[in-house]
């Protein structure tokens, strides 16, 4: 009598290990969210395209380049002019957009790129984005938006959509994008990675764009095709990102990975990407250790004299104490940070001078 119980016991704990999911709004981010990933570029033997119901994939042994953390901004720590244009009304969070390195346009520096994201119980879409060009911060809302999921999420879902935006440049022309989005849930079981085993939802995205550019020193614009580009994302519940993210592109009819981010534990010895925000390189600047328990360290560079504002702000944008307020001259500084008094969560380091402001986004741990 033991051992039928035993086994009817394994054999539910089994199927509950393999259980199909459905993946609704409550299980992505929150504002203020903030998770560790780690990033890589390969995904060793696997073979992305394998798929299907009740599917078994292991990526255990992926192994990270560095890690880094994927952080939702609340619209009212936003800096000017994205707080202007992204508020509490039309968007739920913003973050970073770290796949996103160029834009097509000759003598633009992208320095950064910022998505604008908008949650509800029946989608989760990209309602804007903000670009930094040559230390130009240029927000934009799109004139369609890029539906990323509709909720609720079940396997052999497919919809699509198709989003645009323009973005005029001053003294440059213009830039804008247009794209056509499909998702297909073409799969569902248990992944394995060096973090964890999920029961996961897999999702397929292929996007195909068309960027438009317009120069005034022309007088004339034209359309660039970008390569087709897949997203192929693991999504467990009460997660708030995928467990699993691989990037790819179509290069000459092959498909090429380009970037792999896994959700982890923070690692010793992988190297840890500054979390910084809205970075300005006047200031090349840097806050160590990051997570932080007791004591860290914000070093910065002056080129030349300036007055300096150090402070420190909750996820609200609330100051919580002034670190430093006066005048320097040029050269390299370190300046403390105690938050041993703080309790654990993410937290906001400013650092304002007369060239402008650098945010960096600090988590502390205990």
């Amino acid at each position: 009598m033991m051992k039928k119980i035993t086994l009817s016991l394994l054999m539910a704990f089994t199927g509950t290990l393999s259980a199909q999911i459905t993946i609704v709004s409550s299980d992505m981010p929150n504002a203020g969210d903030s998770v560790l990933i780690s990033v890589t570029t390969s995904i060793d033997t696997n073979d992305v395209n394998s798929t299907g119901a009740n599917y078994t994939w292991d990526y255990s042994t992926l192994i990270p380049d560095f890690q880094r953390y994927e952080k939702f901004d609340a619209p009212l720590t936003f800096p000017l002019p994205f707080n202007l244009l992204f508020n509490p009304f039309n968007t739920s969070y913003g973050n970073e957009n770290n796949i996103l390195t160029s834009l097509p346009i000759p003598g633009i520096t992208l320095d950064m790129a910022y998505d604008f994201l908008k949650e509800s119980s029946s989608q989760f879409r990209q309602v804007g984005a903000g670009y930094t060009l040559n230390g130009i911060p240029l927000p934009f809302l799109y004139s369609s938006n890029d539906i990323i999921y509709n909720f609720p999420l079940d396997y052999l879902d497919t919809d699509s959509c198709d989003y645009k935006f323009g973005l005029p440049i001053p003294s440059i022309g213009y830039y804008g994008s247009e794209g056509h989005r499909v998702n297909v849930v073409d799969g569902w079981g248990t992944l394995t990675t060096p973090f964890g085993t999920f029961n996961t939802l897999r999702v397929k995205s292929t996007i195909a764009a068309i960027d438009t550019l317009a120069l005034d020193i022309l007088g004339f614009g034209t359309d660039i095709p970008r390569p087709l580009r897949f997203e192929y994302k693991w999504l467990a519940t009460a997660m708030q990102i995928p467990v699993l993210k691989v990037d790819a592109s179509d290069v000459l009819g092959t498909i090429t990975i380009t970037n792999v981010e896994y959700q982890d534990t923070l690692l010793p010895g992988v190297p840890q990407l500054s979390i910084s925000s809205y970075s300005n390189d006047n200031f090349n600047s840097i806050v160590y250790p990051n997570p932080v328990v007791d004591n860290s360290v914000l070093q910065y560079t002056l080129l030349e004299k300036s007055n300096v504002k150090i402070s420190m702000t909750d996820i609200v944008g609330k100051t919580i104490s002034i670190i430093a307020d006066q005048s320097q001259v040029s050269g390299t500084y370190q300046q403390q940070i105690n938050v041993s008094e703080l309790s654990q969560g993410v937290y906001f380091v400013v650092l304002q001078t007369n060239k402008g402001r650098v945010v960096h986004r600090i988590v502390v741990s205990k």
